[in-house]
């Protein structure tokens, strides 16, 4: 019963996620009661709350199906990875801004860095 809850939330929050992140007027969402009339906030709504819809679900997904645990370190890098995709399809579908990329160069950056981490503490560990 636990899992198939798990499941069904985790493919719940990847619709959500692909519908936001896809959907090209964000000016009316269905399921969300939000407005992002603007470019400025549909990048931000498209690339934060879809890219971290997208990971939360694939990571319930991960949980539920996999025997191996997940850094902490790994979790976040994920979660950094989708919302820089986020942030790459918010400049195809709404345009390209300034602000953006300087977002998406630290949202990379910022994923590397825990990567980096992640693996310097795996290689720490004695066996």
């Amino acid at each position: 019963m636990i899992k198939t809850s798990l499941i069904i939330s985790s493919i719940l929050l990847i619709g959500i996620g692909c519908f936001v992140m896809f959907k090209r007027d964000l000016s009316d969402l269905i399921l969300v009661p939000v407005y992002a009339g603007n470019l400025e906030t549909a990048s931000e709504f498209r690339s934060l709350f879809a890219g971290s819809f997208l990971a939360y679900g694939y990571l319930i997904l991960r949980y539920t199906f996999s025997r191996k645990t997940l850094s902490i370190a790994m979790m976040l890098t994920y979660i950094m990875l989708f919302i820089a995709l986020g942030r790459i399809i918010s400049f195809i579908i709404d345009g390209y801004t300034h602000f953006g990329l300087f977002v998406l160069l630290g949202e990379l950056l910022l994923a590397l860095i825990l990567f980096i981490s992640h693996k310097k503490r795996k290689n720490e560990i004695s066996y």
